[in-house]
């Protein structure tokens, strides 16, 4: 009686919805925005991603001066198609400081750094007026710059006063700092300072080794469940993730294989709140080199990671993986 009475409960509880699917839209060759838009609207995103760097925004010092004004753009261009937005204002960028020139070389704390940095979110959030923002990092994988508890002490302090001011701007957006996966389940107590900052665990997660070679599209479940460890109360926002389709131990089937086991492992998982797909098209060999040149690698299987973790290829011909979305 009491095991068919709990079944009964259990069958007529609703089945938790997926978490926000995001998607990076990156063009195919020879392809405009809007039409790369509307592939990645047919797969289900109901969000995507702007990532902003302070000395593109600011190149000459004291003065908002982009050469493109991205907020304003992406304010005329996502509320019309129904797409939120997660923002990232990459002030480190994996391994470089992206801090107007004049910032760069004091510490993260200093007055004039946060004053500064206090003004800048007041340029960029005042041209994103009409956009629905889902989720706000500050920083990019700051874990491949910030070395020193000294560090990361300083730069938790720049995280929290930049919250303090986006909770009033934006009241209710989750705010955090994107960390690499490794860095999170593997050296947690580090970071402790910077999540003890954030409102929402924020991270980027790639599935390969320490090579760069592709581990098994079957970890997903065992990995989400490390980041739950970690996260404790906080909610989780996958701001990126990918799997390469070719290279290093990768190919299509994999890639779609990962990506159905995502979905499904991050719909069992509450915590997760939001998962953004990096990128909807693979880029060209010769960008590909060249991003992996911006992170100082040479490495083929690294370059063939970044060149094969989109849904599609170079040309726009859907993968396995994008096939998989589509028909869903």
């Amino acid at each position: 009686m009491i095991r068919s009475a709990l079944l009964s409960l259990a069958l007529a509880m609703p089945l938790r919805a997926e978490p926000m699917l995001s998607i990076d839209i990156t063009e195919a060759a020879g392809e405009d925005f809007g039409a790369a838009m509307a592939v990645a609207l047919e797969a289900g995103a109901q969000a995507t991603s702007l990532s902003l760097y302070w000395d593109d925004l600011e190149p000459d010092g004291p003065g908002y001066a982009p050469a493109f004004d991205w907020p304003a753009i992406a304010n005329t261009v996502y509320p019309k198609q129904g797409l939120s937005l997660t923002l990232t204002f990459s002030v480190i960028d994996t391994l470089a400081d992206r801090r107007r020139a004049d910032l760069k070389g004091l510490t993260w704390d200093d007055p004039r750094v946060m004053s500064a940095f206090t003004a800048h979110l007041a340029e960029v959030l005042g041209r994103l007026g009409d956009t629905d923002l889902r989720a706000i990092a500050i920083g990019n994988e700051v874990d491949g710059l910030l070395q020193t508890p000294t560090e990361i002490a300083a730069f938790a302090r720049f995280l929290a006063a930049a919250r303090s001011e986006l909770e009033r701007m934006r009241p209710g957006v989750p705010v955090g700092t994107k960390l690499t996966f490794a860095a999170l389940t593997r050296q947690a107590e580090r970071w402790q300072p910077v999540l003890a900052e954030s409102t929402a665990l924020m991270v980027t997660y790639y599935p390969l080794d320490a090579g760069f070679a592709a581990r098994g599209p079957d970890v997903v479940a065992s990995d989400l469940a490390k980041l739950e460890i970690v996260a404790q109360d906080l909610p989780i926002y996958l701001l990126e993730t990918g799997y390469p389709s070719a290279g290093c131990r990768a190919s299509e089937a994999d890639q779609a294989a990962f990506l159905r086991n995502l979905l499904a492992a991050s719909t069992a998982t509450p915590r997760i709140a939001l998962v953004s797909l990096t990128w909807l098209s693979d880029m060209a060999p010769e960008e590909a080199v060249s991003l992996a040149r911006y992170y100082g690698l040479t490495d083929p299987c690294f370059t063939a990671y970044l060149g094969s973790i989109g849904l599609r290829r170079a040309d726009g011909r859907a993968k396995p993986a994008l096939e998989f979305l589509l028909e869903r």
